[in-house]
């Protein structure tokens, strides 16, 4: 592969990902309460969140800037608005691949199944190259501000991707509603998280060069 992304920038990308994987725990806490009967306990649930859960978003944001920046390798002098969405959906679909195999090898010693690895990957397209539709279209800087405005264009971009999956999924109605739902809060928390953090890190890097 061409067009690596320095060291630095990838630990980043790791962290900044793990970072924005923890900060949905509220999210995930309230939707795991409210599906059950009867109260259980907590440890579980920390426990396989920050053990899977965290690293998984680290390597999909880690994969993503690997591939967003080997997409952008080619031809890139030719620029359009639907280049860049495609390659923010082509990047997220990557990322996809890349956390839904790091868990199943990770905790289950075996390779992921197709229907899994079709249902996170093509969800991170849709989310992924909504939201860099969006940005790149609805702001003049990156990552946008203010910070609402930011996480409302995350949080639009996870429930169009939630949504087309669950549909497609053959969920209807209420059941549809609630993947859209917990999709735009948890995967625009996690956008707007991830982005801005990230760019706070490499900031003062890209002053200093």
């Amino acid at each position: 592969m061409t067009n690596i992304p320095p060291g630095p920038e990838q630990v980043a990308f790791f962290a900044t990902g793990g970072l924005a994987g923890l900060s949905v725990l509220p999210i995930e806490l309230y939707s795991t309460l409210a599906a059950q009967t009867r109260p259980a306990s907590l440890l579980p649930f920390l426990r396989s969140h920050a053990l899977i859960q965290v690293p998984r978003a680290g390597f999909r944001f880690w994969t993503f800037d690997i591939a967003r920046n080997q997409l952008n390798a080619i031809q890139p002098s030719r620029r359009s608005q639907l280049r860049t969405t495609l390659t923010g959906g082509l990047s997220g679909f990557c990322g996809g691949l890349a956390e839904v195999t790091y868990q199943s090898l990770a905790f289950q010693r075996r390779l992921p199944a197709l229907s899994a690895l079709a249902n996170q990957s093509c969800k991170l397209f849709f989310c992924f190259g909504t939201y860099t539709g969006l940005s790149t279209r609805l702001s003049e800087e990156l990552p946008p501000r203010p910070f609402w405005r930011f996480w409302l264009m995350g949080s639009v971009a996870g429930g169009v991707g939630s949504g087309i999956v669950g549909a497609v999924e053959g969920a209807r109605g209420r059941t549809l509603l609630r993947a859209t739902g917990k999709g735009a809060l948890s995967i625009g928390t996690v956008i707007a998280v991830q982005v801005t953090s990230c760019a706070q890190v490499l900031r003062p890097r890209s002053l200093d060069s």
